[in-house]
């Protein structure tokens, strides 16, 4: 067993950030830009495949209640997007939200909507505006409205790429990731803070706390009240081949509930996503927080809530499901442990977490600094050596027909793709997917699996019954 920081050891982390969704990834980037020794630990085999590998990938304006923590940072860090992106290479596209008056009750509340919206966010300076049903046509020929209300400043990002474009960066810049690796206990000590593994002993001055669905447990076991603190919410999506919209279109939602419900989106490589909608916890699904467990009546509830507002065009090709962990108060949970302004706790990151994401990390920075932990700015990010220990991190060879030989006919994943992906981290069926699209397309894998299974296994150089989907004992090949 492997011992990081152990008491036999001296070497004891700045910073350690349990959890590498792309919140604590965003944390270790912002933190990348000082003067420390940073660690990011996680239970999954690569990054972002907890709460961040299931959602629609939009970058949203509104979010309810208005004033709430979740809306501000939603705020903040949709500006935040644009820069961001640009800096790691990154598909990102900003569109606009159309909440379309499908009868004529929405129809008489749609001026009072645009009145709320135009007070709050045109003060924040997104744009707001009433559309007429010849509007509505010329903007969405496929959608079927009266009318509705515009809201500008939305976007629909890459987010796999995102991650993964993330996770090579940091590595370039010297960050520790322990991989594979289940937190137990976490002691409080005058010096530093003892994270007991399951690969042994961590030691770290500072702790952030961004575990998703884990988050409660692992702010209990220092303070105990956090326990239970959030309840898993999972939350269903279709899939179908082809784009139906330019914009993201929902129906205008009257009254209350926990959730807009969701929309009909565009992605950026061509498909349309419906939902997400909103489930009852069905169980804490703790070590794969990207349950599939999907039920017909997700299938029919989107069916129910879209179908009358598009004309559908293309194939439902897949139905998979996201799990929320949403705060008992319906909020996100940002702050310092009970026992010391040393731990940092994120609880109820939930949706829009993808948008607060970049101003979450910022905030953690400030909070740390705070607490006590000294930055000093790096003049350069240094490019430094690479080592065993930040495997898998491989030299692939290419060749000139790379880009010509297609895997993947339905996304155009080529073997340069492939390649490119194993060179930034991917090490599973699941992440390469997640990264290259393939088998994201009509036909869900049935002419590229087989041949990706061999190639991967290949560049990986293991034997195929070695290599695993996803997470624990997921094989592929028996």
């Amino acid at each position: 067993m492997n011992s990081y920081g152990s008491e036999d050891n001296d070497a004891v982390f700045d910073v350690a950030i349990i959890g590498a969704g792309l919140v604590g990834l965003l944390i270790a980037y912002e933190l990348s830009r000082y003067r420390l020794e940073i660690a990011v630990i996680d239970l999954h085999p690569e990054p972002g495949f907890g709460v961040s590998r299931a959602h629609g990938g939009v970058i949203h304006v509104i979010q309810l209640p208005l004033g709430s923590v979740k809306s501000r940072l939603a705020i903040y860090g949709n500006r935040m997007y644009d820069r961001l992106c640009r800096e790691l290479g990154v598909g990102f596209r900003r569109v606009s939200a159309i909440l379309v008056a499908q009868k004529v009750r929405q129809l008489i509340y749609s001026p009072i909507l645009y009145l709320l919206l135009k007070l709050y966010y045109g003060a924040r300076g997104f744009g707001v505006r009433l559309v007429g049903g010849k509007t509505l046509r010329r903007l969405e020929p496929n959608i079927v409205g009266f009318g509705g209300v515009m809201v500008d400043g939305y976007g629909i990002v890459d987010s796999f790429r995102l991650i993964y474009n993330l996770y090579h960066e940091l590595r370039r810049r010297k960050i520790r990731f322990l991989l594979e690796t289940r937190v137990t206990s976490i002691r409080v000590l005058e010096n530093y803070i003892a994270l007991e593994t399951s690969r042994g002993t961590i030691r770290a001055r500072f702790l952030v706390n961004s575990a998703g669905l884990s988050s409660s447990d692992i702010a209990g076991m220092v303070d105990p009240e956090y326990r239970s603190l959030t309840v898993p919410k999972p939350g269903a999506m279709i899939v179908f081949d082809r784009t139906q919209t330019r914009n993201i279109v929902a129906p205008i939602h009257i009254g209350g509930g926990e959730t807009k419900g969701g929309g009909i989106i565009p992605t950026l490589w061509g498909t349309t996503i419906w939902g997400p909608n909103l489930s009852v916890a069905r169980d804490r699904c703790r070590d794969r927080c990207t349950s599939t467990c999907s039920t017909p009546r997700d299938l029919f509830t989107l069916i129910e809530r879209f179908s009358g507002i598009v004309r559908v065009r293309g194939t439902p090709v897949k139905l998979y499901v996201g799990v929320r962990p949403s705060s008992r108060n319906g909020d996100f949970h940002i702050g310092y442990s009970k026992r010391s302004r040393r731990i940092v706790n994120l609880i109820g990151i939930e949706s829009p977490g993808l948008t607060a994401a970049p101003a979450i990390a910022k905030i953690v920075v400030w909070m740390l600094w705070r607490g006590g932990l000294e930055l000093r700015r790096r003049r350069r990010v240094v490019d430094h050596e690479r080592s065993e220990a930040e495997e898998p991190y491989r030299d692939i060879e290419t060749d000139p027909g790379d880009e010509r030989d297609i895997v993947c006919p339905c996304m155009g994943v080529s073997m340069a793709h492939l390649k490119e992906a194993v060179a930034k981290g991917v090490s599973t069926l699941d992440g390469l997917c997640f990264y290259t699209r393939l088998g994201m397309g009509a036909c869900q894998g049935q002419n590229c699996l087989g041949r990706a299974i061999v190639e991967l296994s290949r560049l990986l150089n293991i034997d195929p019954r070695k290599l695993r989907k996803g997470y624990g004992d997921s094989w592929v090949v028996k």
